[in-house]
Formats: structure tokens, C-alpha cells, sequence
């Protein structure tokens, strides 16, 4: 079967990027360059199978969330850095906390801000640059870490 895991974030944030650099092969279901329902792909890792699905950042698809975290091992949460972290990736934090699901935070996007992200949280933060597959790997394996 292999792990699911889930990248959640924030619109704009980069985790169809992230998931296109990570994946051998992806889906992508889009409307106008915009996610709509989720981003699919899957790579081998040790000879393990792992499922990476994107969620939609769109309030509007936030119904979605649900139904792509049933079953998930472990979730990657890639927020942008130049933003921070938003009120939507905090309600995420909390909700994979409450149901105690292993999650790693990628401070994505660190060509444009490459200051220290300020998280308040004790999780690991992987500076990442996802148009440039900088970090995502070594998160990802982080993360397959804490799952294992």
C-alpha cells in the first residue's frame, strides 16, 4: 500500500510545486492554473511506496481537507516565508496535533525571504525553495522518519 502523505498550506504557499519536484509522476486537477480538487503523485522511497496528494489553498475548497486527510501517515505543511505562517496553516497545525499525526513544516520560498520562521511550535522547519527542489527532499525524508 505505502504512505499517504498530505501537503497542506496555504494558497500561493507552493505545494503543487512541491509535489511536481518531489514525484516521478503527477495529477493535476486545475482550473485556470488553480487547484480545484487535489494534486496527485507518487515516488519510491527504499523501495516503499509513497502517495503525496496536494490539497487545494482556495477557502472555498476547504471542504476538501477532510476528505484527503482520511488515512493520511503523515502530513508536510509548506508555508510561504515571505508571508509567515497564516491563520488557515495554524488551524492545520492544530488539527493534525489533536488527531496526533506526524507533520514537518516547510519554510518555502526562501529566494525571496530567508529570514527564520517564526512558528511558536516544536516542529521541525526545513528551509525550502520548492521552484528549485531545494530542501524538499530532506524534508520529506524527515518527515518519513518521524512516521517509521
Amino acid at each position: 500500500m505505502g504512505k499517504k502523505i498530505v501537503i497542506f498550506g496555504d494558497y500561493d504557499s507552493g505545494k503543487t510545486t512541491t509535489l511536481e519536484r518531489l514525484c516521478e509522476k503527477t495529477v493535476k486537477i486545475e482550473y485556470n492554473g488553480i487547484t480545484v480538487a487535489l494534486d496527485y503523485g507518487n515516488m519510491t522511497i527504499d523501495g516503499e511506496k509513497i502517495h503525496l496528494f496536494a490539497t487545494p489553498g482556495h477557502e472555498r475548497f476547504r471542504f476538501m481537507l477532510e476528505i484527503i486527510s482520511i488515512g493520511l501517515d503523515g502530513a508536510i505543511i509548506v508555508v510561504d516565508n515571505s508571508r509567515g505562517v497564516t491563520l488557515v496553516e495554524e488551524r492545520i497545525m492544530d488539527s493534525l496535533e489533536d488527531e496526533g499525526i506526524p507533520y514537518v513544516v516547510f519554510a518555502n520560498k526562501q529566494d525571496l525571504d530567508d529570514s527564520t520562521l517564526k512558528i511558536g511550535r516544536d516542529v521541525d522547519v526545513i528551509p525550502t525553495i520548492a521552484t528549485e527542489n531545494v530542501g524538499l527532499f530532506e524534508g520529506l525524508k524527515t518527515l518519513l522518519g518521524k512516521i517509521s
